[in-house]
């Protein structure tokens, strides 16, 4: 049974704290703290007195968080969901609307990105309305079972959060297709969640969608390059910054002179004296530092254009980096990222993903849900077969890879010229965002394309 293995899952959480807590870190910066490990760095690798002249200048500028923006574009156009069958067409089209499902597929895809994986949780909110929630790969973890398929989950394990001051008050709910348990980390009982239950599931199957985006692994491997590329960045660039500063001060040196009584103000008078100990001639001079931040520049965009050619991504163009093109060069490299074959991968993943929520998992959670009188039975479609044998297909807008306006303005003049495509084709391609009043006043000449 599910409640004499607690020891073993117990242990099993315990093995992969260093997964976990990376992508903890990982959704901290990505979520905007990443000063904090920037300062750290720089706290570790310089020189108290040094740190503390430039620590205000510290720039924790964040790549992790535009690249994954960037990469996170699969359900920018909705997906379509279709079935050939009424019953389960207004099935999906109802939790459609209420899950706000493409919503939800923007932040799912944001942490599959990131995790290499995450989680589909429907629920039921406090107004007994379905909805559905995302979770990071920070707050559950898989098992398997399976002697034929280790590659597939067959426990799910979430954590709900700590009761106490110790890692011992977790509280941790497991679910098996036929058990649930509920315990803390230190291994007691949470009996409140068992009381109505008994340890069954009595849903029927696991209620969660585990999307994982490496086929042949359980869990999937981190990338140990995402968090040190995005921490090294900026401190890379904090670097340059801190060499800035002292670029802008000379330093004044004097040989053979008693210098003890000069100061630095406006209309001052020096009387210095030559030192008698010494038979050379009295000298007065000043250092100008120069930091090559030009150079620093032009290696932080190179590493950015390596890294992302690494994850299957053709950078922007870079040109030669120096004071005057910076914004043209790191940033245009980010702006210019053409992640067509990511979104396309992801997409894949997503069909897979939203097949087994709609074919597998809701169909059993929505009868439960109607059966136990969670949601009101008036606004929800009538009970469901327990499994859909799919038949509900969904079919991705496929992305096209990168172009400019003037390239792309060129295709479309090819097909015009060709008869391949029509002028009000033509204005829509341009100008997907154009209503029909707004493609009939182009159309007609009023407005340049």
């Amino acid at each position: 049974m599910l409640r004499d293995r607690r020891q073993e899952i117990i242990k099993y959480i315990k093995e992969h704290r260093k997964f976990i807590a990376t992508n903890t870190e990982a959704l901290d910066i990505y979520e905007g703290n990443l000063l904090p490990y920037v300062d750290s760095i720089m706290r570790e690798s310089l020189s108290p007195n040094y740190y503390n002249a430039i620590k205000d200048r510290l720039l924790p500028v964040n790549i992790l968080q535009r690249f994954i923006d960037k990469a996170s574009n699969s359900y920018s156009k909705p997906p379509r969901r279709t079935s050939l069958i009424p019953s389960s067409q207004e099935f999906v089209d109802y939790y459609e609307d209420e899950m706000s499902i493409n919503q939800s597929g923007q932040i799912a895809d944001t942490y599959a990105n990131m995790f290499k994986g995450f989680a589909w949780e429907p629920y039921v909110d406090k107004n007994r309305k379905p909805a559905i929630r995302e979770l990071a790969f920070n707050s559950f973890l898989v098992m398997s079972d399976s002697i034929s398929s280790p590659e597939e989950e067959t426990i799910f394990i979430k954590f709900m959060g700590n009761k106490g001051d110790s890692e011992d008050t977790l509280l941790i709910h497991v679910y098996t297709d036929t058990e649930f348990d509920a315990f803390y980390m230190g291994g007691n009982e949470a009996s409140e969640y068992l009381e109505k239950n008994g340890g069954e599931n009595v849903i029927g199957v696991i209620p969660f969608v585990y999307g994982k985006r490496q086929k042949n692994r359980l869990l999937p491997v981190l990338d140990s390059d995402n968090l040190k590329v995005c921490k090294a960045i900026p401190v890379m660039l904090s670097d340059a910054a801190g060499a800035q500063m002292f670029q802008c001060f000379s330093i004044m040196y004097g040989i053979n002179i008693n210098f003890d009584n000069a100061k630095i103000a406006p209309n001052v008078i020096w009387s210095l004296k030559s030192d008698n100990d010494s038979d050379k001639a009295p000298q007065v001079g000043t250092i100008k530092p120069e930091a090559d931040t030009e150079k620093v520049l032009s290696l932080v965009t190179q590493i950015l254009s390596v890294w992302l050619m690494t994850k299957g991504i053709r950078a922007g163009s870079i040109g030669t980096v120096d004071g005057g093109n910076t914004s043209s060069g790191i940033a245009k490299v980010i702006d210019e990222m053409d992640v067509y074959e990511i979104i396309k991968k992801s997409q894949e993943w997503f069909k897979k993903d939203e097949s087994e929520l709609w074919n597998v998992k809701m169909p059993l959670i929505h009868n439960y849900w109607i059966r136990t009188g969670m949601v009101d039975a008036s606004k929800v479609p009538g009970l469901m077969p327990d499994k859909f044998d799919p038949q509900i297909s969904i079919e991705f807008v496929t992305p096209e890879p990168m172009k400019t306006r003037a390239e792309l303005i060129a295709e479309i003049k090819s097909e015009i010229e060709l008869g391949t495509m029509t002028m009000i084709q033509a204005i829509k391609r341009l100008h997907p965002e154009y209503d029909e009043a707004m493609i009939d006043e182009t159309f007609n000449g009023r407005v340049l394309i």
